[in-house]
């Protein structure tokens, strides 16, 4: 099973917003996306990094989402959306037979409603938590409903009733997506339900947005900036942040969304 990352947009930010170590020049952070094939899976998205549902001319979005795109300014990379790339491997939307979500943020879920066949597996508590906030939700929790297919929960196979694993490196307990090749880990923090995923035979964890860069990572500093103060749960994120640390000093890789710099498995 070989896993490719791609970038789908870049986001620039000021580097001293979330690395205390980086200046105020802006920095570009990437916004990766995962695919894999894989015979009981079959072919496989890992989030879908952001597209034309958020960013793209004309997309009908409510004042929140629109308000969202404003803020963020994302720069699609045409070569690197999800739809481009599937078309480049010789397949249609429709082949897709599993997409994980790691949570519900917009930068993950943008394009959730181009794979009608799909089976979701995602946390059943995020998507209980942002029904529950209602309208408040992008404000409580940056999730857009908009963005979720309306048969979003008919399609979801909840990783709270996937069979429970555990994970080497100090991560603790998960669960099982593939026994053997693939666990699901929980990291909670920045967002309710959020979660990434561990390659065994690469012995290489997908931290998702456990945090932004690896800098932050691999030093000892607190989470600070947006990092922190967009987290669900501060505490819960400092906590999962030290489980990355004691793995990677364990000799495990990681591998994070945002992080600017090229990784292991990056393909575009």
């Amino acid at each position: 099973m070989k896993v490719e990352m791609y970038n789908s947009a870049t986001i620039a930010a000021p580097g001293r917003l979330f690395d205390p170590s980086r200046s105020w020049a802006r920095v570009g952070l990437s916004v990766r996306y995962g695919i894999f094939e894989h015979p009981d899976l079959g072919l496989t998205l890992i989030d879908t990094g952001y597209g034309a549902r958020c960013f793209g001319p004309g997309a009908k979005k409510s004042f929140g989402l629109w308000l969202y795109t404003l803020i963020f300014r994302a720069k699609l990379h045409p070569e690197g959306q999800v739809q481009r790339v599937l078309t480049k491997k010789g397949y249609v939307p429709e082949d897709v037979k599993t997409v994980v979500v790691s949570h519900l943020h917009a930068d993950h879920t943008s394009e959730l409603k181009s794979f009608v066949n799909a089976r979701f597996i995602g946390s059943r508590q995020a998507l209980d938590t942002v029904r529950k906030a209602g309208w408040k939700a992008p404000l409580s929790h940056g999730t857009f409903p908009e963005l979720l297919p309306e048969d979003f929960e008919s399609r979801l196979d909840a990783v709270e009733d996937l069979p429970a694993c555990a994970l080497p490196g100090d991560l603790g307990q998960g669960w099982e997506l593939v026994r053997g090749e693939v666990s699901l880990v929980p990291l909670e923090g920045h967002a309710v339900g959020h979660f990434g995923l561990y390659f065994h035979a690469e012995n290489l964890l997908y931290a998702v947005d456990a945090h932004w860069v690896l800098s932050g990572v691999e030093g000892d500093q607190p989470l600070i900036g947006l990092p922190k103060q967009i987290a669900a749960n501060s505490s819960q994120a400092e906590a999962s942040l030290s489980r990355l640390r004691a793995f990677q000093r364990s000799g495990g890789t990681i591998v994070l969304c945002h992080e600017p710099t090229g990784s292991a498995l990056d393909v575009f």
